[in-house]
């Protein structure tokens, strides 16, 4: 039985128009809105790198992404800092930073209830989960350590390393 069925604590958000949540475990910080450094080259949906405590960090424009349009930057944007399965180039887990509309608040999406959906699963979508419907709307899980696949994964990771140097 996954961590979902127990309507764990998640943190409510909106890209590209839509309601997605994040299981609080994954999120590291909820920063507002940060600059990035572009970086050349790089898929559309990499808004660039910014320093994280320290430490040069992708931005990654959730909208875009998923193949949705980005909206303009305002004030209520957010960046969620989290965690990927992919490793950084270090060794490390790699965090990411993820370009949001808007964060709405902390809730229990009753996924695993009567009336949910499981999701549509296929390659594009591998790190969408369960929907659910909460007070604010529809809302569907995303799994930050399911975000990139293996080749987006190296190319994040390269130009955080090229960005270091």
């Amino acid at each position: 039985m996954s961590s979902l069925a127990v309507h764990s604590l998640a943190v409510i958000w909106r890209a590209g128009g839509l309601l997605f949540s994040t299981q609080v475990e994954a999120v590291v910080e909820v920063l507002p809105p940060v600059r990035a450094t572009p970086a050349p080259v790089v898929p559309e949906w990499v808004r660039g790198l910014f320093v994280y405590r320290g430490t040069l960090i992708p931005l990654v424009d959730v909208a875009k992404l998923m193949g949705r349009t980005s909206g303009e930057d305002r004030m209520t944007n957010r960046v969620l800092v989290v965690r990927s399965s992919q490793r950084d180039g270090t060794g490390d887990a790699g965090l990411v930073g993820l370009w949001v509309e808007s964060v709405l608040e902390l809730d229990r999406p009753a996924f695993s209830a009567a009336g949910s959906h499981p999701g549509f699963s296929n390659e594009a979508s591998r790190f969408l989960g369960p929907v659910a419907e909460t007070r604010h709307g529809t809302v569907q899980d995303v799994r930050p350590a399911d975000l990139f696949t293996p080749e987006q994964a190296e190319v994040l990771w390269a130009r955080v390393k090229a960005g270091a140097a």
